[in-house]
């Protein structure tokens, strides 16, 4: 056999696009020759394919070697195909005899090492999910165990070198044995007898821990809104009000994540090159990058087409500490994806859509010197200095929040308020874990209800459908009116009252929507600091 092709893919984005690795033997002088609009990494992957082979105790063809990666218009990058390269080249080369039918169709990616060790690479999972969506078995390093633990897919196969490779069609030679009995028989071997699905124990384990919050029953009840109905929180309040501690506060309340939405989440992650954590698998992400993030690092792109911020928190919490010292360029950037719930990032290369549906949470002083708002310390700023600070963040992303609350400093009898005894002390902490637990639970089966009423949680419901999950009466619109005129919201602000009424009503457990949830949501609309921006 002269030529000789394996299936590959390719990481675009967060999808894995099917490559082609072609290898031919033409007659001709020595030498290799790789095509298919390789970047340098790729290029490089010959010097890394020749060592392997050869410190596996094979014979790289001593004579003219071609390797064609198609599509030829797509750009391929890294070392992800360095495993199809070489068993290409040894299969075209006749070294792997009675191999090649067995392997036929058979997905295979991987880094090689000089040694002929396999490397973990990025995009793993996605591959693992394109591989069983089109019925295909798939080679993959054994380094990227998280990822075969999380798909859990029987047609996956992890190796640790091109050495296993090379033995195992020694084994199906000489057995007779089928790829896939091979596979399963790989599959229960890394798996323990009594966890057959590791990623459903894990989902089911998920667990976290709360810090005490002293004080601030205000912002607890909207931090329970916000996560009832998956609703977007500005907080504002002094330094050192507890702002940051609400914020990772209301990503625990949060309900552990589907099976899907676990896939959905590991995908994004693969493709940024981060590790998986199978430990939290189930946990919703939490992100909160620095004030000093660029747009790619925020909402994706670069030269690879890696996603942002926003994307990483996709099914979770974006957390922007320090609202103000954004730049407005990056912050304007969010107002897309926060009403779409997906990015499209176009350059010149590529093309590629993100999801982006995260809750966002942000955190800001009232004013430069961050005591505008506080009982105890005066204010040294001047008013034109505390407009030009809040005029950082524009009107049309203050709209985009639907609570907007005021974390007051807490006095020093609340900051230091402790037990008398460690018995006190024991029981206070459990009756307060009691409490952590029940709203979680109280969260959960609200998310539940509202996905079961309408097949989203609150702050997706369309606008068109608002009047009719709101249930409102001739009596209740005219309310309505009067308040929304008194507030002078714009069209989006009321539409995210009617939004936020629907989830209070929903978390108190009363099925119809009436004055006092109305009421209660237009007051996290009412801030004083934050009056002219609405």
């Amino acid at each position: 056999m002269t030529v000789a092709s394996i299936p590959s893919r390719a990481l675009l984005g967060i999808d894995a696009v099917e490559v082609m690795v072609e290898a031919h033997l033409p007659a001709g002088l020595p030498g290799f020759t790789l095509v298919g609009l390789p970047e340098t990494a790729v290029k490089e992957s010959r010097e890394r394919v020749r060592s392997a082979i050869i410190n596996s105790a094979l014979e790289f063809p001593d004579q003219r070697v071609t390797v064609n990666l198609a599509p030829a218009d797509l750009p391929k990058a890294g070392g992800r195909y360095d495993l199809a390269i070489a068993v290409a080249t040894l299969v075209a080369s006749e070294q792997i005899e009675g191999f090649a039918e067995a392997i036929r169709g058979i997905e295979m990616l991987g880094e090689l090492a000089l040694d002929g060790g396999l490397r973990p690479v990025p995009g793993v999972v996605q591959a693992l999910l394109a591989a069983r969506k089109d019925g295909r078995a798939i080679i993959v390093p054994a380094a990227n165990r998280e990822a075969l633990e999380i798909v859990d897919y029987s047609l996956a196969l992890g190796l640790d070198s091109l050495t296993e490779l090379t033995a195992l069609s020694i084994k199906l030679k000489a057995d007779g044995a089928t790829i896939l009995a091979v596979f399963n028989a790989a599959r229960a071997a890394r798996q323990k007898p009594q966890q057959r699905d590791p990623l459903k124990k894990r989902i089911a384990d998920a667990c976290v821990q709360f810090n005490p919050i002293r004080g601030q029953a205000r912002a607890l009840r909207a931090l329970e809104i916000a996560a009832a109905g998956g609703h977007n929180l500005l907080m504002l309040g002094p330094p050192g009000s507890g702002k940051t501690l609400l914020a990772t506060t209301l990503s625990k309340l949060l309900p552990p994540m589907t099976r899907d939405e676990v896939l959905e989440v590991a995908s994004i992650r693969s493709a940024a090159r981060g590790q998986l954590a199978l430990g939290s698998a189930a946990l919703r992400p939490l992100r909160a990058p620095h004030h000093s993030a660029t747009m790619p690092s925020l909402v994706g792109g670069g030269a690879d087409a890696v996603p942002g911020d926003i994307t990483l928190a996709h099914r979770g919490v974006l957390f922007l500490d320090e609202l103000t010292e954004f730049k407005p360029g990056v912050l304007n950037a969010l107002r897309e994806p926060l009403e779409a719930g997906k990015i499209t990032i176009s350059r010149a290369k590529y093309r590629v859509v993100f999801p982006a549906n995260f809750q966002l949470v942000a955190a800001m002083n009232p004013c430069p010197c961050g005591y505008a708002s506080d009982t105890r310390r005066s204010c040294r700023c001047s008013k034109e200095r505390v407009s030009a600070y809040l005029g950082k963040v524009s009107g049309p992303l203050i709209d985009r929040f639907d609570l907007i609350i005021e974390v007051p400093s807490l006095s020093h009898a609340e900051l230091l308020s402790t037990q008398t005894s460690h018995t006190e002390a024991e029981q206070s902490a459990h009756k307060e874990s009691q409490q952590w637990a029940r709203r979680r639970r109280t969260i959960a089966d609200c998310r539940a209800m509202q996905n079961q009423r309408q097949g989203a949680l609150n702050s997706d419901i369309k606008a068109s459908a608002l009047e009719d999950a709101c249930q409102l009466t001739d009596t209740k619109k005219a309310m309505l009116v009067k308040l929304l005129e008194d507030l002078k919201v714009s069209a989006r602000g009321a539409h995210r009252i009617l939004r936020m009424a629907r989830t209070i009503a929903d978390y108190d457990g009363d099925t119809e929507v009436g004055e006092t949830h109305f009421l209660e949501a237009a007051s996290y609309r009412r801030c004083a600091a934050m009056e002219g921006l609405l």
